[in-house]
């Protein structure tokens, strides 16, 4: 979709009503000036405020990422030691092969976790789109489990129960 400078059709327009129009004069630049001004917001942000907050951003997202490391690194502990057991008893014991699934599914949701927290380091954007695929499409009872509860009310209303 192209994006149109609104501000050049009233250039345009404004300056071809002068050369057109054998009557009075009519002054383009207050005309343009009022346009401008009426159309911005009157406090900008400033650009060390932007900065800020970006850099800010992804400092937690870096942060989320470290604990993310730390949940994957017990998870994968968690099912090696539970995958020793399975086949020391054979896969007789039910509790364990339960575990074990609960265990894979953890270490699997770390790990798309931590790409999507990766890709947000560089563009938050992006990687809240990865992690929100991915539950949406293949986990979504991993949303009441991984996903803040601030965002999900949000996931609540995208899938009915």
């Amino acid at each position: 979709m192209a994006i149109y400078n609104i501000f050049d059709y009233y250039e345009s327009e404004a300056t071809e009503t002068v050369f057109k129009s054998s009557g009075p004069k009519i002054n383009v630049d207050a005309f343009k000036t009022n346009q401008i001004e009426e159309n911005f917001i009157s406090n900008p942000v400033k650009k060390r405020d932007q900065i800020f907050s970006a850099l800010a951003a992804r400092f937690f997202f870096f942060l989320l990422l470290i604990a993310d490391i730390l949940w994957g690194v017990y998870a994968l502990c968690s099912l090696v030691v539970k995958i020793v057991l399975c086949i020391v008893t054979f896969g007789q014991v039910a509790f364990l092969k339960k575990t074990l699934a609960k265990s894979f599914l953890s270490l699997k949701r770390s790990i798309v976790c931590s790409i999507a927290l990766t890709i947000a380091i560089f563009s938050p954007a992006l990687g809240i789109m990865f992690s929100c695929m991915y539950f949406l499409m293949y986990d979504k009872t991993g949303v009441d489990e991984v996903v803040p509860a601030s965002l999900r009310d949000q996931f609540k209303e995208l899938f009915p129960v």
